[in-house]
């Protein structure tokens, strides 16, 4: 079995989800739960059936959204009563 700090290197370096039990890339991803800075994604390993929870952070942002240019200069106003 990969400790954690082991799975995070490879799956950083590869890109892809291995289960850390048997190295498989069959893996399926099940709930998400969200906070302001962190991300938990639960997996479930379909070749050997290890359930595991990854926790992902948040290290920046991408500028240049569709919404960031477009939210001020679209916004609608109140119809006058």
């Amino acid at each position: 079995m990969l400790c954690s700090d082991e799975w995070r290197k490879r799956t950083v370096e590869h890109g892809v989800v291995h289960c850390p039990a048997c190295d498989a890339s069959n893996v399926t991803m099940g709930a998400c739960a969200v906070g302001a800075y962190t991300s938990y994604q639960e997996y479930v390993c379909e070749d050997c059936g290890y359930e595991f929870q990854a926790m992902y952070g948040l290290i920046g942002y991408v500028p240049g959204s569709y919404n960031e240019d477009n939210d001020a200069r679209h916004s609608v106003a109140p119809p006058n009563e």
